[in-house]
């Protein structure tokens, strides 16, 4: 029976399946669907764990050896077979099969592997496999999706944060769920028991170069080119990442075009927090720049935020120079 990542950890709880398949490309998930398996054996008395690694050639007259043979240390054992491809060959096509016609009752078998393509799927081993056990299928997150998964993941830690934070965890891992998981185990080191918004996310995932990025900002938004350059130079050799960077010059140019228009920040921008002084660098940027120049800018920052996530054609860096020359008020023909 198919199921996917939710279904499998309620169906755990209800008691275990003969034959677990985990398959898909997203690791992260895939890994944490077999760790549940594994304790949810565990708790049902399945102590001893034989694993046969594709990495060394996998041996698949051991399967039904190991199975078949009682153990002096365990009652119950679960066997574990890793593939590094989605691949079985004749002969593990033929183990799995003749497994599956009879599996043992004192074992269970956990299979994990990268995506099947349809015609795996369409093989009689395969076939077996879904009928007498589960196979779970994991999918990428979509983008779209990431905030919701962002947001459900921090609450499992204990923690809210910010539609806006959200965005910018998401934003900043593009699609990569472990580099987002390492991101949450980070805030949930830093914070506890507070809904996260920007500042929190940048002070722990952009470590020390967290004031480094406002005053990056607000330099820009100063006028002053000269400096602003040469702090985003800093940023780079530092490691400072792009889409960061990206994310708090396009915050700040929002900021300025909502000034622009007779608006506040802090009412339009959620988690937005304006200090004094950068009420008055705001007020100042909007005067001198004008609501149709910010307006093209945040065109031009949207472009560059695509060339920083690999959505365009263009280096990062070089980007992320011009938009700050313009928003320091270089002219466009500089």
């Amino acid at each position: 029976m198919k199921r996917s990542v939710a279904q499998l950890h309620a169906s755990l709880k209800r008691g275990l399946a003969p034959i677990y398949l985990v398959t898909g490309d997203e690791p992260l998930q895939r890994m944490e669907c077999t760790d549940a398996i594994r304790v949810a054996a565990r708790a049902q008395g399945f102590d001893e764990r034989i694993v046969l690694d594709s990495g060394a050639g996998v041996d698949w007259s051991a399967l039904r050896f190991e199975a078949d043979n009682l153990s002096l240390f365990s009652s119950r054992r679960l066997i574990e077979i890793r593939l590094s491809d989605a691949k079985v060959g004749t002969e593990g096509a033929e183990a799995l099969r003749d497994y599956c016609a009879r599996p043992s009752q004192d074992t269970l078998l956990l299979i994990s592997a990268p995506k099947f393509d349809g015609r795996s799927q369409q093989s009689e081993w395969f076939k077996s496999v879904d009928k007498v056990g589960e196979v779970v299928q994991v999918w990428p997150v979509k983008a779209e999706e990431m905030p919701q998964w962002i947001a459900k993941r921090l609450a499992g830690r204990g923690l809210l944060a910010t539609p806006e934070a959200l965005r910018l965890l998401a934003d900043r891992v593009e699609g990569n769920l472990l580099a987002a998981a390492q991101d949450i185990d980070k805030l949930a080191l830093f914070t506890s028991g507070k809904t996260l918004n920007v500042d929190d996310v940048i002070a722990a995932v952009g470590d020390s170069a967290r004031f480094d990025l406002f005053a990056l900002a607000d330099t820009a938004l100063n006028g002053d080119a000269a400096r602003a350059v040469r702090m985003l130079r800093g940023l780079q050799d530092e490691g400072a990442e792009p889409v960061l960077v990206c994310w708090v010059l396009t915050r700040g140019l929002r900021a300025a075009c909502l000034v622009a228009a007779g608006a506040q920040p802090a009412a339009a921008i959620p988690g937005y927090r304006s200090l004094p002084q950068r009420e008055t660098l705001l007020k100042s940027a909007a005067k001198r720049l004008g609501t149709g120049t910010l307006r093209m800018l945040l065109r031009q920052a949207s472009y560059t935020d695509r060339i920083v996530k690999g959505a365009a054609t263009g280096e990062p860096w070089s980007e992320l120079t011009t938009l700050c020359l313009r928003l320091a008020g270089k002219p466009w023909g500089e």
